[in-house]
């Protein structure tokens, strides 16, 4: 009897002592859950555009040249009249250049003037907004374990019960 006796003594302090160091798990009641949002920020990039007035140059069309080559023909054949030998080539060179002036000038006079004109243009840049937004990042979780209320945090809603582990140390 004292035998058995020794040998259950022994038997309950070994196994007091194994559970000592381990860990074991149970299941407590969710008292609270509260859902932790965070702010992200994305940025959006837009093109904004808008149209500006401005005044370009117009050239009426100058760009003919018949009334300075017909000047310069016209005098240089009224020139060749007058004079003889070098004379008359003097004369003929000078009734080119002046009946070419001329016929320039008249060409200008009867053109339409240069102008300027109203030239609407887009311009267009892009401009960064930032869009935010409220994402779930986990749970705030109260439960109840030993008559004590403790706080964790998951990912996951727990739902009514949560799953801890109780760690059992001995006392120095």
């Amino acid at each position: 009897m004292k035998r058995t006796a020794t040998l259950l003594l022994a038997s309950f302090l070994l196994a007091t002592t194994a559970e000592a160091g381990s860990d074991h798990y149970r299941t407590v009641p969710v008292v609270d859950v509260r859902p932790e949002y965070r702010i992200e920020r994305s940025p959006i990039d837009r093109e904004v555009c808008w149209e500006e007035d401005r005044y370009e140059r117009v050239d009426r069309g100058r760009r003919s040249r018949t009334g300075t080559i017909f000047g310069a023909i016209l005098g240089g054949v009224i020139g060749n009249q007058f004079g003889s030998g070098n004379g008359r080539r003097a004369a003929t060179v000078a009734g080119v250049a002046l009946g070419g002036s001329i016929g320039r000038d008249i060409d200008r006079q009867r053109g339409e003037p240069d102008g300027y004109r109203l030239v609407q243009h887009e311009h267009c840049r892009l401009e960064r907004d930032y869009e935010e937004r409220s994402v779930l990042s986990g749970y705030r979780v109260t439960y109840e374990y030993d008559g004590r209320l403790y706080h964790t945090r998951t990912h996951e809603h727990p739902g009514d019960e949560i799953r801890i582990r109780v760690e059992v140390t001995p006392l120095d």
